[in-house]
């Protein structure tokens, strides 16, 4: 499970780069102005991701590798969430209107027909983490994982050549035709791999059920992860969510091999949840928790102590590093909560995570609010930084795993603060790049070593 994680990370860092060329490749096609528009788009595309990749692909593995410990045959009933699609595409698409309205007066024109576009993208998502999600429920992570590269790659080709060509409008398009990429590729592995034509109506209704809370725990991270840009273009111009729809994707790098474990874990712990293997369920969780905060401690801590150089590698600018270092605490703490909620999921138990998302979505909401139109950047960051600190301590109250965390490991950072601090910005981008890059990579591995992540990857 460690080693498929490990190859699902790697995948997922190198999507997040390609995503960091996109949102480069864009502001240079789309000019400032341009792409702080689509930064206020851009949250759709999120709220695609979050839903297909917290609620229906992982509903659609819990499934399938159920029916795969019980020796089932495969069935078309996941492709029942098609439906959930639709719908979501008919209220966005109404909502379309009243969504351009609520922005600042610097959006309004020109907006519209984006935005139903990409409203009309959704449908093509949900058929593409369907079908990742039954590879992911047969524990074939390495199909997934060619798929999710082939999608990244092919939204930054088209939306360089398509912005080009149609402006913001073309850039919204290239997400469809990515999914459309995505989508073909993982059919003919789906049909190479066999897959029985009938349709199980009840056992996929039974699926809807279960995925209900995990929806609407999706549209609760949603709202905390991006009500923050779409408030901060109800008060400022393109100009502040253009930088903030930079930096908000780089402290994302942070959760990014606990979503990959997530991925592997929520199968894992169904199939020895239905085969009632329950003392080697709980060593499996207790143990994935550990490794997720390991993994995910130094990342974010990489980025708090270098956050001026990276964004002055990637953006050729240091603004918002504060704002940076914020977002990283917060993504650190949401890492954590993605692997418990995962594990809560494969359990059974959806329910605990969407009571907690829910109020801490309506406590955000209210930070935004009070803390935006005074603060700008500074309390976007706050509100969704706090936001997730609270889901993670609301969560660990109320169920308690057992783990033993050392939180001593936080004090490694220290040397790469006191070397960030003498050293600052060394011969322009790419000198910077080269010396940061290397003494993060030495800590990482020195890191690594010292926790013990290498021989849990050598004994599984």
């Amino acid at each position: 499970m460690y080693r498929k994680s490990t190859y699902l990370f790697i995948v997922n860092m190198a999507n997040r780069s390609l995503n960091f060329l996109l949102r480069i490749v864009l502001r240079a096609t789309l000019g400032v102005t341009g792409f702080g528009t689509l930064a206020v788009l851009l949250p759709i595309q999120n709220m695609i991701l979050t839903i297909t990749s917290y609620a229906i692909t992982p509903s659609v593995s819990k499934f399938v590798s159920e029916d795969e410990a019980l020796g089932k045959r495969s069935d078309l009933y996941p492709f029942l969430f098609i439906v959930v699609g639709i719908v979501l595409f008919i209220v966005g698409f109404v909502a379309s209107s009243w969504f351009s309205s609520f922005l600042a007066p610097e959006f309004s024109e020109g907006i519209l027909v984006p935005l139903r576009i990409m409203f009309a993208v959704i449908p093509f998502g949900v058929v593409f983490s369907i079908m990742t999600g039954i590879f992911f429920g047969k524990q074939k992570a390495r199909i997934v994982a060619l798929a999710l590269l082939l999608v990244q790659m092919t939204t930054v080709v088209f939306a360089y050549i398509l912005s080009i060509m149609f402006g913001i409008e073309g850039a919204t398009f290239s997400f469809m035709v990515a999914y459309i990429f995505g989508i073909s590729l993982v059919f003919l592995y789906l049909k190479k791999d066999g897959i029985s034509w009938r349709f199980n109506i009840s056992r996929g209704l039974e699926m809807l059920r279960f995925s209900l809370p995990m929806i609407v725990t999706s549209i609760s991270i949603v709202v905390i992860f991006q009500l923050d840009i779409i408030v901060l273009g109800r008060y400022y111009t393109p100009v502040e969510t253009s930088i903030y729809g930079l930096v908000a994707p780089t402290a994302r790098l942070v959760p990014a091999f606990s979503i990959a474990l997530s991925t592997m874990l929520l199968p894992k712990l169904s199939s020895l949840k239905a085969s009632a293997s329950y003392e080697a369920l709980q060593e499996t969780f207790d143990k994935a928790f550990d490794v997720g905060f390991v993994v995910s401690l130094p990342l974010a801590l990489c980025i708090i102590a270098f956050s001026r150089e990276i964004l002055y590698v990637l953006f050729d600018s240091v603004q918002a590093t504060q704002a940076l270092q914020i977002l990283s605490v917060g993504m650190f703490f949401y890492s954590m909560f993605y692997l418990f909620s995962s594990a809560l999921q494969g359990m059974g138990k959806p329910h605990l995570p969407m009571y907690v998302l829910l109020i801490c979505a309506i406590i955000d909401a209210g930070l935004c609010f009070a803390l935006i139109p005074k603060y700008g950047l500074l309390g976007a960051s706050i509100a969704t930084s706090f936001s997730m600190m609270l889901s993670f301590l609301f969560i660990i109250c109320i169920r308690r795993p057992s783990f033993n965390l050392n939180v001593a490991y936080v004090f490694s950072v220290l040397p790469l603060i006191l070397f960030e601090q003498a050293v600052g910005v060394v011969g322009g981008r790419f000198g910077t790049l080269a010396v940061y890059g290397i003494v993060g990579a030495i800590y990482l591995l020195i890191y690594a070593k010292y926790t013990g992540i290498y021989k849990v990857l050598r004994d599984e």
